[in-house]
């Protein structure tokens, strides 16, 4: 028996998504999708700045690697709006 182990956990690809892609994302709970901009990047997590529907602030939420990983939320990323990387469900994110 070791007493080490070896461990992959989940990350971010930070050659897929960067800080400025567009990013529409949609939570399990949530009734539609958000779309905004990627503000920041990290290997455990996304923050996205967004216009929420009263459309006179801005406002950010922080996608975790571990939800995402767990299949809690929908993504779509782009650089340039031609192509689109996705990760999880099949809903209309």
């Amino acid at each position: 028996m070791s007493i080490t182990t070896n461990t992959t956990a989940p990350t971010f690809n930070s050659a897929k998504v960067q800080k400025g892609d567009f990013i529409r994302a949609k939570y399990r709970s949530w009734e539609k999708p958000h779309n905004g901009l990627v503000a920041n990047v990290t290997e455990d997590e996304i923050r996205v700045l967004y216009v929420p529907d009263i459309g006179n602030v801005t406002n950010y939420f922080v996608i975790p690697i571990a939800e995402v990983a767990e299949g809690l939320w929908t993504l779509s990323v782009s650089a340039d709006m031609e192509t689109v990387e996705t990760e999880g469900g099949n809903d209309d994110a």
